[in-house]
């Protein structure tokens, strides 16, 4: 569905962790990837760090963490936007630098290339402001203007977008730009017309924002999230149901054309059947 899709070299490899750094709640964290420098805005990793990776009780493993990439430069950098709320992403959250990280990616299918006629609308909330950054990022390096509409719950949070001045700003409880959801401004951007709308968040927000995409006819392309066990299609363990049957978000996805959707939600499965 995206041209030129970056595959991710075979097997698993192991990375250096280069960087760490708290943004807010959040962590950034920084490897060195050679094999793979190149990665595109959507697609993801599976990550897993090379010691201490399983249940303290059993001691078994865990499976790998689905992480959407924060930023690249095209030289094998590629930093990790983390936000530890279980006990896979808090131990990829407590890595140092110089420890190793068990990597496997780039995966799945990014954004793709906006419409030449249309201005990118990009629609970002919660830890879903990983790659929809990165994207805004990619259409900055190629010239292409955009807007930019972040959402978080509260200032905190929205440190994570202390870098884009020319974002518009909305936080749940006020503390940080317009008070309320992504959906204000959203529709008041896409009443202007002439917008491709790409978003990741919440299921409830991104199910919001892609209604609001079809009620103005504007073409929308969702980023979705889905718990991962393999990454390369053999689980179904990320199947969403769209209009046209059931997909695997790891291969078929994470980004997919909201016109497939009848509705966004955290199962994958349609509310309307």
């Amino acid at each position: 569905m995206t041209p030129e899709r970056p595959l991710a070299p075979f097997n698993r490899r192991s990375v250096p962790v280069t960087a760490v750094s708290e943004m807010g709640p959040y962590r950034l964290v920084e490897v060195n990837d050679q094999a793979a420098p190149f990665v595109r805005a959507g697609q993801f990793h599976m990550l897993a760090t090379a010691e201490g990776w399983d249940s303290t009780e059993a001691g078994r493993p865990w499976l790998s963490r689905a992480i959407s990439f924060l930023s690249i430069d095209g030289s094998g950098r590629i930093v990790f936007l983390i936000d530890p709320v279980g006990p896979g992403t808090k131990a990829l959250a407590e890595v140092a630098v110089g420890d190793e990280m068990l990597v496997v990616g780039p995966l799945g299918n990014g954004f793709p290339d906006p419409s030449p006629e249309l201005r990118p609308l990009l629609v970002g909330g919660g830890i879903g402001l990983a790659p929809i950054l990165a994207y805004s990022d990619q259409l900055e390096r190629s010239g292409v203007d955009h807007d930019l509409v972040l959402g978080f719950r509260t200032a905190a949070h929205a440190s994570a977008a202390s870098t884009r001045p020319g974002a518009v700003i909305t936080t749940d409880d006020g503390s940080v730009g317009q008070k309320g959801t992504v959906l204000g401004p959203t529709v008041e951007i896409l009443g202007e017309g002439g917008r491709e709308v790409f978003v990741c968040g919440p299921p409830k927000m991104m199910d919001a924002v892609r209604l609001a995409a079809e009620e103005t006819g504007s073409s929308c392309w969702l980023a979705l999230e889905s718990p991962m066990a393999c990454g390369f299609g053999a689980c179904f363990g990320c199947a969403v149901e769209t209009r046209e049957g059931i997909v695997r978000l790891c291969v078929d996805g994470p980004v997919l054309p909201g016109a497939l959707l009848d509705s966004v939600t955290s199962t994958g499965r349609s509310l309307h059947q």
